[in-house]
C-alpha cells in the first residue's frame, strides 16, 4: 500500500471526467423525463343519442322527427 499520492495519467484522468460527466447528464435527462408533466384525465363520457338503457324515453327535438309538417 503506498502512503503517497495516487498517480493518474492524463488520459486516464480525462476518461474519468467524461465518464462522469455523461453519468450526470443522463441523469438530469432521467430526471427532466420523470417530471414532465402528465396528460389530463379523460374527459366523461358524453350522453348518448338515441335509446337508453334505463327504459326512459329519449326527449324529441323539435323539427328533428320524420313527420316534419309538409
Amino acid at each position: 500500500m503506498s502512503l503517497g499520492r495516487l498517480r493518474v495519467s492524463a488520459r486516464s484522468r480525462n476518461r474519468l471526467i467524461a465518464g462522469g460527466l455523461a453519468a450526470l447528464a443522463g441523469g438530469v435527462a432521467w430526471l427532466v423525463r420523470s417530471k414532465r408533466p402528465q396528460p389530463p384525465q379523460p374527459a366523461p363520457e358524453p350522453p348518448r343519442i338515441g335509446y337508453s338503457r334505463n327504459g326512459s324515453a329519449p326527449t324529441p327535438v323539435a323539427g328533428a322527427g320524420a313527420d316534419n309538417g309538409r
